[in-house]
């Protein structure tokens, strides 16, 4: 039985996951993924978040904080295992006393579209064919899609370059500064597909505004067209920047789309415990049902300032 689902992520306002202290002009860059330089937001952020809506199921002990776990005496006067809560279910305990892992893994997510400035229709959404070879990989989307697909030169994009297109400019597009001549228009209903992957008014106009760049200018425009935010801490005293406290800052764009593989295993804290062993399909309802409750979560750096809030999804079963 297939026990994973796909887990989509469309930030609504700008993300930063921050990689640490950095040697070149930006003092904090966000995570991205070494071969490529597509941004990523790891498996860790996300459990994280994640296990935070569950925090009934955390309580004080010893001055940390565990996942509740509820023990009993047995007739042999051991400590026997009576209740586990929800949180600790899905995400593992890290009891001194009864650890395990928790029902629900998550990868990393990886970058499915990329919103890029053009020079009509104020911006489009890029991805490449390594990104869609991906999708298909994690049955995102089907493979047929690709079968007549072929990876277009630096110079050129796959985009619609119809009389009714939003971007296209005399059969060629401007994105930030560069210019790409039309290679061909993107497979047949390749954007509606990817549009009804996720209810949101804005992605639902990706099916007007895809482009297609090769793996290289994908890459390119991944690690240098995201915003760097200026930030400097103001001295009460004399008015004028604290002395070290000007850096710079990058974030991953808002209405950037990712996606996470989320695999549910049945559940591990049973095999010492008195209650029904729980299984992978319940873990994965009970998550999805609080995702659908909340829809939007914060995720990364500078929640105060309103950075990282992402519409988030859980779709069907892969392939479904």
């Amino acid at each position: 039985m297939n026990n994973s689902k796909i887990l989509y992520l469309f930030t609504r306002t700008p993300l930063h996951v921050g990689a640490g202290a950095s040697v070149g002009a930006i003092d904090q860059p966000v995570q991205r993924e070494r071969h490529t330089g597509f941004p990523i937001i790891p498996a860790s952020s996300l459990k994280g978040t994640f296990a935070d809506i569950w925090r009934d199921g955390l309580h004080e002990q010893n001055g940390k904080r565990h996942l509740r776990v509820t023990t009993k005496k047995g007739a042999d006067n051991k400590e026997e295992v009576d209740q586990v809560s929800d949180a600790a279910w899905l995400f593992g305990s890290d009891n001194a006393s009864f650890s395990f892992a928790g029902a629900l893994q998550f990868s990393e997510a990886r970058l499915l579209a990329f919103p890029i400035r053009s020079a009509k229709g104020s911006f489009g959404w890029i991805t490449s064919p390594l990104l869609l070879q991906r999708a298909v990989r994690d049955e995102v989307i089907d493979k047929a899609f690709l079968d007549k697909l072929q990876e277009p030169s630096d110079e050129e994009a796959v985009f619609d370059a119809g009389s009714n297109s939003k971007l296209a400019i005399g059969g060629q597009i401007v994105l930030e500064e560069y210019t790409f001549k039309h290679a061909s228009d993107p497979p047949e209903r390749l954007g509606k597909v990817l549009a009804d992957l996720l209810t949101d008014p804005v992605w639902a106009e990706v099916k007007d505004r895809l482009v297609i760049l090769s793996n290289g200018m994908m890459s390119f425009f991944a690690q240098n067209a995201c915003e760097v935010a200026q930030h400097v801490r103001i001295d009460d005293e004399t008015g004028t920047a604290s002395s070290g406290a000007l850096f710079n800052q990058e974030n991953v764009p808002g209405e950037t789309l990712f996606y996470s593989v989320l695999t549910a295993f049945d559940e591990c804290s049973s095999k010492n415990a008195k209650n029904d062993r729980r299984k992978a399909e319940a873990a994965l309802k009970l998550f999805g049902e609080k995702v659908a409750e909340k829809q939007v979560f914060q995720f990364g750096g500078d929640a105060s300032t309103g950075l990282g809030y992402c519409t988030v999804k859980l779709n069907g079963e892969k392939g479904a």
